[in-house]
């Protein structure tokens, strides 16, 4: 029987890439928020080619200027989020895990830059789903629901790769057929 979660604010999505064939084909979404209305997320594993200094104007220069910017999602390209572990930040933001947050706030943004210490990824864009519509995607298995961790947030590496960990780390079935199918939700 398919069970499908009431919520899956803070945990993350991962494609079904044999279903899902455009812009979430093998993507992970780290769900920000997810009730009756409808769900929020950003994706972790989009890179685009901006950066921080050609994305974002006046930012101060940093050793963070040429940090690369993640596609968040195929929703409102204006949309512009971090996401860092700054608990003691003036305004941190939304929470989605324990001490990870969300914030859309420049002042933020510039306070964590400044830190040496902070681990932080900038969002452009989001991932959306109307009242129903993500609970109609779980009717089409398009989605394996896990929980998350800070180093997944954070990790910045190849893209398909971080798909096939996300799957590895649920484990199971999900892990037999990563490593031994080249696509391992082709079954």
């Amino acid at each position: 029987m398919l069970e499908i979660p009431g919520s899956t604010r803070g945990k993350i999505l991962i494609s079904n890439s044999s279903v899902i064939q455009d812009y979430f084909h093998k993507s992970i979404i780290l769900m920000v928020d997810h009730d009756k209305d409808g769900a929020f997320g950003l994706t972790l594993n989009k890179p685009t080619t901006q950066t921080m200094e050609s994305l974002i104007k006046n930012l101060p220069d940093t050793e963070y200027s040429n940090k690369r910017i993640y596609s968040g999602g195929p929703v409102d390209n204006m949309f512009v989020t971090i996401v860092h572990n700054q608990k003691d930040s003036i305004d941190p933001g939304v929470e989605i895990i324990p001490g990870i947050y969300m914030a859309r706030s420049f002042d933020t943004m510039i306070e964590i830059l400044q830190s040496k210490t902070t681990n932080f990824r900038v969002f452009q864009g989001y991932a959306g789903w109307a009242a129903g519509q993500l609970e109609n995607e779980f009717e089409k298995l398009s989605w394996v629901v896990n929980d998350i961790t800070e180093d997944q947030i954070f990790r910045e590496d190849e893209s398909e790769e971080i798909w096939k960990d996300a799957l590895r780390s649920k484990g199971g079935i999900y892990k037999y057929f990563v490593e031994h199918t080249k696509d391992p939700l082709l079954n």
